[in-house]
């Protein structure tokens, strides 16, 4: 009896240490809650999404939802985005699916989404980069949970505390707008588009937000490249430094739909190129042409969405502001003016005529889905970076 008291204590000495031990540990670590009630009484992050009102865009076999989380840090000490994870819900309330980027991996995939330190009073703009569904999953409710670390904090490559998180809450509408005609016809190459990658997808709200929240729009959010090539994916001839070996420079711009011109600039002198290739624009034309357009036309239609076709050739716009324009007609020529780096068609509809407006998804009607020797014909459909199409005038009357 004797024996068994003393191994009782020794035991329960022996699990005091072990707890106490533990404990102070623990004391030197972040102590944390995941809760984000918890959090919001002690960490000032608020998280916006812009658009207000995300929509669903089809592309084939894929639900794309494009918007930004803009990440506002009103404490007085910074912190690093460690963690973006996603719930998805449907609309019975039932999860769907849930996805996270990490520290994990070198460089961490969570790179991709760019600037992740968080200044005092200072904004960051997330690319929200859980972008691509397929057309089985239910896009309802998108919950999303931002974890940050103090600047200084070690983070594990899987983060399962942090010294505070942020969340925020999208609930994306399906939209399916009239289809358009594409603007270029003949075999044309989507130079770049609006995928997570490309450049206009990529254009950093914190400047609009900062200034005026209410006006932080993206009209590039769902913009085109269009370029005319060959089989070969060739996109000039010869010597590149002269805009007219480039196969789009002089190309004819089509209407896209019917409407009324909003605008229409057709004397911005055009861009050269230097010797090394890279495009300088002439003498005064930036005090004229502040916001890089060059020579454009926009055209308002009946649905209420507006097209803007930009970088014409000065002297080639045959239309003025109120005219009414129809489906298929001719509306100038591809040029090199304006915010260009080459010659190129540049193409994005927004929901309004003032200039930034909210860019809104596209889908085009009858062309041709090139895939090698595979022609696609397609009736409706969306078109992204790196496609081949082909259009034809005829084919949109």
């Amino acid at each position: 009896m004797q024996f068994i008291r003393k191994f009782d204590f020794g035991r329960l000495l022996a699990v005091i240490l072990l707890f106490t031990a533990w404990g102070c540990l623990r004391s030197e670590q972040p102590k944390i809650s995941l809760r984000p009630k918890a959090i919001g009484e002690d960490v000032k992050i608020q998280v916006n999404v812009l658009p207000g009102q995300p929509l669903i865009e089809r592309r084939r076999r894929q639900q794309i939802v494009n918007f930004d989380l803009l990440v506002t840090n009103t404490d007085t000490i910074p912190y690093k985005l460690v963690c973006i994870r996603l719930k998805l819900f449907d609309r019975d309330g039932r999860l769907e699916l849930e996805r996270e980027l990490n520290e994990n991996g070198k460089p961490p995939a969570l790179n991709s989404i760019g600037q992740r330190l968080l200044k005092p009073g200072g904004v960051i703009d997330v690319y929200q980069p859980f972008y691509s569904f397929s057309p089985e999953v239910q896009v309802h409710k998108m919950h999303f949970e931002l974890l940050f670390m103090k600047e200084g904090h070690s983070t594990p490559p899987v983060a399962i505390s942090a010294d505070a998180m942020a969340t925020a809450d999208a609930l994306p509408e399906v939209y399916s707008p009239a289809p358009y005609c594409l603007p270029l016809h003949g075999l044309s190459l989507v130079h770049d588009g609006h995928d997570f990658n490309s450049h206009h997808r990529r254009f950093n709200l914190v400047e609009r937000f900062k200034s005026n929240s209410t006006l932080a729009v993206s009209a590039n959010l769902y913009a085109y490249d269009f370029m005319r090539t060959t089989k070969q994916g060739a996109l000039f001839v010869r010597d590149p430094h002269q805009k007219e070996n480039w196969l789009t420079y002089g190309e004819p711009i089509f209407a896209p739909a019917s409407g009324v011109v909003v605008q229409a600039v057709n004397d911005i002198v055009e861009n050269t190129f230097d010797h090394r290739g890279e495009a300088q624009t002439p003498p005064g034309a930036e005090s004229k042409d502040p916001k890089g357009f060059g020579n454009y036309v926009s055209i308002l239609h009946r649905d209420g969405r507006v097209s803007w076709l930009l970088h014409m050739q000065p002297g080639s716009v045959t239309v003025k502001s109120g005219a009414r324009v129809v489906t298929g007609q001719f509306l100038g020529k591809v040029g090199f003016s304006g915010d260009s780096l080459f010659p190129h068609l540049h193409y994005n509809v927004t929901n309004g005529t003032a200039y930034p407006s909210q860019g809104v998804p596209s889908y085009f009607r009858n062309f041709k889905w090139l895939l090698g020797s595979r022609a696609l014909k397609m009736p409706v459909g969306q078109v992204d970076t790196g496609d081949l199409i082909e259009s034809e005038q005829k084919w949109c009357k």
